[in-house]
């Protein structure tokens, strides 16, 4: 069994970030629901297999001999880099599958 910890927060909840997207103009009109739905699996795909989203939590595998991030980015001091695994992530891609349903 491999003992896991947090790897970190996002930076708010992804349910605000999508809303945050759409600045002053709002969602209105938007499946907002299917838009976090879609964001939140992309985020997982991106992610390490050994590594979650789990509600706006990183959850991942504690010690390094657990961690297998080759082929991931990684910050200066060695740790995933979620900011820019996130990144790569079209969020505008995914809002426009989501459309206006008005």
């Amino acid at each position: 069994m491999t003992t896991t910890t947090s790897y970190g927060n996002f930076h708010n909840t992804i349910e605000q970030h999508v809303n945050d997207a759409f600045g002053s103009e709002g969602p209105d009109g938007y499946d907002v629901d299917g838009i976090v739905a879609e964001f939140r699996t992309a985020i997982n795909d991106a992610l390490p297999d050994d590594v979650s989203l789990c509600g706006n939590e990183f959850i991942g595998p504690y010690f390094a001999a657990d961690q297998n991030f080759d082929g991931y980015p990684l910050t200066d001091d060695g740790a995933l880099d979620l900011a820019a695994i996130i990144g790569t992530i079209d969020l505008w891609a995914i809002i426009d599958r989501h459309g206006l349903t008005s």
